[in-house]
């Protein structure tokens, strides 16, 4: 083994990342940490700045999932990683046109870290320069008339804002979003695109509901943008295309659920599962096996929306047996859940434990979008995550 660590260290840094977590795999948590540093280090004399912070976070995170109280050992790996995402995030801010989807990236890596390093003090630091930063940008963006990216840009400083309840940059983000998602919602509206309308309504029922809470302002919203994916979802259907219509009409029983129009969620729901059961026949019966997956998933939600709790758990242990769960299939049951909740008991609260699952899910963390579900299950709500469990294979029962 010595003489294969010693010919391995010999190696690039992408070798030496390779067979490191090859012996984490192994379980050979010690050697295989050791060759990550090395790799790192090897990343570092290269420049490859963004591969050694992604690297040293990956240590600190072994570390830690190994021990979690080994915080003292994983802190100097966080630590490293954090400053090398500053740094990058610095040079991508200078960009003539910087990429928001890496620039996010960063950011999130930078707070996670400090985080869990329960760095409260820098936490807050950076999450307001950063929603400051987004916001300069999205100025820029608007002075040179891309909107689009304007808006992603505020919505993202808008979410920074939240994260550490700066009540005034709320009200300004707020202020700005509510403005730009009604004329966008009006424009697409006129131009008959139904989808891009029904979602520009979504988002702005979610705004709206920050400034006042779950109200009649939220609940009116929420009915027109049921009424434009009901819109969408007929145009798909006369062109034959079940699967998309299916996909609009569940997005449509979703707002209408939560506008607390009954009536509509139950019409347009039952409509829904009549299509999505004729659907996962004819997926099974070809062997698309993805797609039968996607089908059932869809058929849960609908049936959860209908107030038919173990119906939608029993589809969804159809969908582990036929064709077994993924993380983001767990993170999207947990999601559908969470807003029959919201829409049952008018919670606001759960309302935002969605945006922030939406927030780690954007990034493929579907674990910790998880965790945050299971928070309100656990102490609310006992009996759903009893049934979860249950269908997941981690009860007793």
């Amino acid at each position: 083994m010595t003489l294969l660590i010693t010919g391995i260290i010999r190696s690039s840094p992408g070798e030496l990342e390779l067979a490191g977590k090859s012996l984490v795999t192994k379980g050979e948590l010690k050697t295989g940490i050791r060759l990550l540093i090395k790799s790192a280090r090897e990343y570092e004399k290269q420049k490859r700045i963004l591969d050694a912070a992604r690297i040293y976070r990956y240590i600190g995170d072994l570390i830690l999932s190994a021990n979690p109280q080994a915080l003292k050992d994983a802190r100097p790996f966080l630590l490293k990683s954090a400053y090398y995402y500053l740094d990058i995030l610095e040079r991508e801010v200078e960009a003539e046109d910087p990429n928001l989807e890496l620039l996010d990236e960063f950011c999130s890596n930078t707070l996670r870290i400090f985080e869990i390093l329960g760095e409260k003090n820098k936490f807050e630091k950076y999450a307001k320069e950063f929603a400051v930063m987004y916001k300069s940008m999205g100025d820029t963006q608007m002075k040179r008339k891309k909107i689009q990216k304007a808006i992603e840009s505020y919505e993202a400083a808008y979410r920074y804002y939240k994260i550490i309840h700066d009540s005034a940059g709320i009200e300004d983000m707020a202020s700005i979003l509510l403005d730009l998602y009604g004329k966008g919602a009006e424009i697409f509206v006129a131009k008959k695109e139904y989808q891009k309308a029904g979602d520009t309504f979504f988002k702005l029922a979610f705004i709206v509901k920050d400034v006042f809470g779950y109200d009649e302002h939220f609940m009116e919203l929420m009915e027109n943008a049921g009424r434009n994916y009901e819109r969408a979802g007929r145009e798909w259907y006369a062109d034959g295309n079940l699967y998309y219509t299916s996909k609009s009409f569940l997005s449509a029983e979703y707002s209408y659920l939560l506008a607390g129009n009954s009536q509509r969620t139950k019409l347009i729901g039952l409509n829904t599962t009549k299509m999505l059961y004729q659907l996962a026949g004819e997926y099974r019966k070809e062997g698309f096996m993805e797609e039968l997956g996607d089908t059932l998933l869809m058929l849960a939600q609908s049936l959860f929306a209908l107030d038919k709790l173990l119906e939608g758990l029993k589809t969804y242990k159809n969908l582990i047996l036929e064709v077994e769960a993924t993380l983001e299939h767990r993170y999207r049951i947990r999601k559908a859940l969470l807003l029959y909740l919201a829409a049952k008991e008018r919670s606001r609260n759960y309302l935002e434990f969605v945006e922030h699952m939406d927030f780690y899910a954007k990034r493929e963390a579907y674990a910790q979008a998880i965790e945050l579900a299971e928070l309100i299950f656990e102490t609310r709500y006992p009996e759903i995550k009893k049934g979860l469990q249950k269908v997941e294979g981690f009860s007793p029962e």
